[in-house]
Order: structure tokens, then sequence, then C-alpha cells
């Protein structure tokens, strides 16, 4: 990993910062109930590049009730993981809305985007 990136990973991989994130869709047994949740996890590779923010839309537009993330935790390899959850309707997940989860540090910024038809779930 190169410092400078931040990366979101799981389904796709951006290389726009030099971080490794993932994006788990809820499980199955969450989707039997009305309740279900994303996340979203980043891996940032040094706080000196300053505060991740980490933000959510559905469908384009801005998501704040639901969300929560935790603080950056230091991994072994000495990078940092955030993660940030988002609860949603199952009914919601089940009409194929797309939420994207954006996370931002200073000026560099990565996305990654699910829905239901992009997983095997």
């Amino acid at each position: 990993m190169s410092t400078g990136q931040i990366k979101i990973s799981s389904l796709l991989t951006l290389s726009q910062f030099d971080e490794t994130d993932r994006f788990f869709p809820p499980s199955a047994d969450e989707l039997q109930s009305n309740k279900a949740t994303l996340v979203c996890v980043a891996s940032l590779p040094s706080p000196s590049l300053g505060f991740a923010d980490v933000t959510w839309t559905a469908a384009g537009s801005p998501v704040s009730s639901g969300v929560s993330s935790s603080s950056a935790v230091q991994q072994p390899d000495q990078t940092f993981h955030i993660s940030s959850y988002l609860a949603i309707q199952t009914a919601d997940w089940k009409r194929d809305k797309a939420y994207t989860c954006q996370v931002s540090v200073g000026s560099k910024a990565s996305e990654k985007s699910i829905k239901k038809s992009d997983c095997s779930t």
C-alpha cells in the first residue's frame, strides 16, 4: 500500500488513495427481518493524512439517520481501519436501491457503491 491512497474494497477496489476498504452487504439472516446493515470498512495508510470522514448516500441522496462509525484502529501492518455502518430497511435493499459509502481524508476521497443486484445474496 502506498502512502496517501485510500481504498474501499470488497466488491470493488478503489485506488485513489492507498487504502483498502471493504463493503459488506446485509447478511441473509438480517434480510429475514425488516432492518439490515451495510458495513463499509476503510483502511487508511497513515493518521498523518488527517481526520477521516465517512458519508453515506442512498440513491444519490445524503443519509445521516441510521449511520454509526468507529474510530480509526491501528492494525499490525501500521495501517488504520475505520468502519461505518448504515441501518436500512430490507424493503429498500430488495428494491435494488444503490447505497454509496464515501471516505474522505483531507482533499482526497474514495467511494464505493453497492446494491442488491451487485451481490450474490
